[in-house]
């Protein structure tokens, strides 16, 4: 079968890959539907994720079709169609018992890797083995297409967690630094904590735009003086929760400059490089901040909302390609943002 592999820094390659087996009586083949390219792939592509060797097959979101079933899997029949999360778990390590499915000491992400005890492939090919089934998949219900359930293990999950972690409340302002769609994400889940506004900043035009569509407030950065606009637009107080979802050092900087005191900066932002943070400064103004790999355990809950219509998320998809045409797909993903928010491969 096909696969999308890292050939070297800075090279993908599309290449001929062995089809899974079961190793444990709890994983299961899916026969994948839909992937998707993540700008953390970027990174792995350009080696700015340690750990990640050359061979490495690429992705870490996707649907699909439950192929085969260990003997111990209960709750999953061949024919299901599954939503995966971008990191497995467990379910009975401390940090798993804990609720922090994210810090799971037998888990890992799928080509992530050594950083990670468990070293998955990745998820860009045609079918994928997956452990510990019965703890991390969830159902997709008839009526959610692909091109919304293939949100629900990463983006939408990672978008929510750092709405959750800003601890919102009714009548908050809430400031979100990236306009992707882990940041259009963060959006939308934060208008399900019922704040007074949700302001988006970016700069590029057709993010903007689309933040807008889903019920933000758009500021534009390449304007300049965001922390000034944002400012002016909570009457010189601050955002009560800002949302860091790009993991670059200037937003970084501008997002803390735009928490009032005493609010919450919540990152998911992933950072390919060190950041300067002004410790020395902050002592006064009493900022909570929250920084850390999104927690994937909501996925079922996500599902739900999804299926009642209540969120919609496929305005997200601008393109879609073949597993075969995966090379151009990634080229447009990385050089041509202007043109693309989520890009999807179908095998």
């Amino acid at each position: 079968m096909k696969a999308v592999v890292l050939k070297a820094i800075g090279q993908l390659a599309l290449e001929d890959v062995p089809e899974p087996q079961l190793q444990k009586n709890t994983d299961v083949i899916v026969r994948v539907t839909t992937a998707a390219i993540c700008g953390s792939d970027i990174h792995i592509k350009h080696g700015l994720v340690p750990g990640v060797a050359p061979g490495t097959i690429m992705g870490h979101e996707f649907v699909g079709v439950i192929e085969e079933t260990g003997s111990d899997v209960t709750r999953f029949e061949p024919g299901d169609r599954v939503a995966v999360p971008a990191a497995v778990w467990c379910g009975i390590c401390p940090a798993c018992r804990r609720g922090e499915v994210q810090y799971c000491s037998n888990g890992g992400v799928w080509g992530g890797g050594e950083l990670f005890s468990l070293k998955l492939a990745g998820v860009q090919t045609a079918a994928v083995r997956v452990p510990f089934a019965d703890v991390c998949l969830t159902s997709i219900p008839d009526s959610v297409p692909d091109e919304q359930a293939v949100f629900v293990g990463d983006v939408f999950s990672t978008g929510y967690h750092a709405a959750c972690e800003g601890h919102i409340s009714v009548g908050d302002t809430v400031a979100i630094f990236g306009c992707g769609p882990i940041g259009l994400a963060a959006l939308v889940s934060a208008l399900q904590f019922g704040p007074r506004q949700v302001i988006a900043i970016d700069v590029l035009p057709n993010r903007l735009a689309l933040a807008k569509q889903f019920g933000g407030r758009p500021i534009d950065a390449s304007q300049g003086q965001v922390v000034e606009q944002i400012q002016n637009a909570t009457g010189g107080a601050g955002a009560d929760v800002v949302i860091e979802a790009i993991g670059n050092q200037d937003a970084f900087s501008d997002a803390l400059g735009s928490v009032r005191r005493g609010g919450t900066l919540s990152v998911v932002g992933l950072f390919p490089g060190p950041v300067d943070f002004p410790l020395q400064n902050l002592a006064i103004t009493g900022l909570r901040l929250s920084i850390g790999l999104g927690n994937l355990s909501r996925m079922n809950q996500l599902m739900s909302i999804i299926e009642s219509g209540r969120v919609d998320l496929s305005p997200l998809v601008t393109q879609t390609f073949a597993l075969d045409d995966a090379l151009e797909a990634y080229d447009l993903f990385e050089n041509q943002k202007e043109k693309c928010i989520k890009v999807l491969l179908k095998p």
